[in-house]
């Protein structure tokens, strides 16, 4: 379980204790609920309203399940998450609104004579900006995160030690490289094993910890289906492996990693 995943799963959980909140909030109600904030129900459009609440309750309470069930699927494939979460947050707002016009219109008052452009109940346009723009900022979010992960990381030769800036980045002292080598094959075909604490995106990019039986415990900062690799073994700690999206910026860093490191 990486952190990227543990970072979505929030996300998801987060929306899911908001739509809660509506959730509970038309199970309680004693007054007609609306569909959200800024829509208004009057007591004499609705013939039911302990039911109508209740469908309202039910409703969000199904799609808090949603988001939660996402969050938790997340944790163990964070591409079932987005895929899951774009579905919830893009056709997944138009099936609420059919929905809540359903049971608007199963429990309204037949006695009641009003015009149409009267009904406050109707969701008003102002509302539904709102909503786009939660999943907007929810799909924002989600954006942002996989553009870290899926990004070349960012390795710099300082004085004393090499510095990789990405996803589960760290600092590799020169006292502690054992020797540097160029692979030619991807790290898929060496063989990474399984991810015990990383990120492993839909783009190819892998990052943080894993484990292989014909490797042992390793570092990647790779684009799973370059090649070459660069391999940084360190002293008593796990290796490190580099790759980029281009072959030739790779080898480029080879090169400059041995020109610029003293190996003993």
């Amino acid at each position: 379980m990486s952190f990227a995943n543990v970072i979505f799963a929030a996300v998801c959980w987060l929306c899911a204790l908001v739509f809660g909140a509506i959730a509970l909030w038309a199970f309680k109600r004693k007054d007609p609920m609306h569909f959200w904030s800024g829509s208004t129900v009057r007591l004499e459009e609705i013939a039911d309203i302990p039911s109508y609440n209740r469908a309202n309750g039910i409703m969000w309470a199904i799609y808090t399940a949603c988001m939660v069930v996402t969050g938790i699927l997340s944790l163990f494939s964070i591409k079932t998450g987005v895929v899951l979460l774009v579905i919830i947050c893009v056709p997944g707002i138009v099936v609420l609104i059919v929905a809540y016009n359903r049971i608007y219109n199963k429990y309204r008052s037949t006695s009641v004579i009003y015009k149409t452009n009267d009904s406050t109940s109707k969701t008003p346009k102002a509302v539904i900006i709102a909503i786009i723009s939660i999943s907007a900022i929810i799909l924002i979010v989600v954006g942002a995160l996989f553009y870290y992960g899926e990004k070349d990381p960012d390795v710099g030769i300082l004085d004393d030690r090499i510095q990789i800036k990405a996803m589960y980045g760290l600092d590799i002292g020169f006292s502690e490289i054992a020797e540097i080598s160029l692979i030619d094959n991807s790290v898929r075909d060496i063989g990474i094993g399984t991810r015990t604490n990383g990120y492993g995106g839909i783009g190819g990019a892998l990052k943080g910890n894993f484990k292989s039986d014909t490797l042992g415990a390793i570092l990647l900062f790779v684009q799973s289906k370059s090649s070459p690799t660069i391999k940084i073994e360190r002293i008593d700690k796990k290796d490190v492996y580099i790759s980029f999206r281009n072959s030739e910026n790779t080898e480029q860093l080879y090169r400059e990693l041995l020109a610029n490191i003293p190996l003993t």
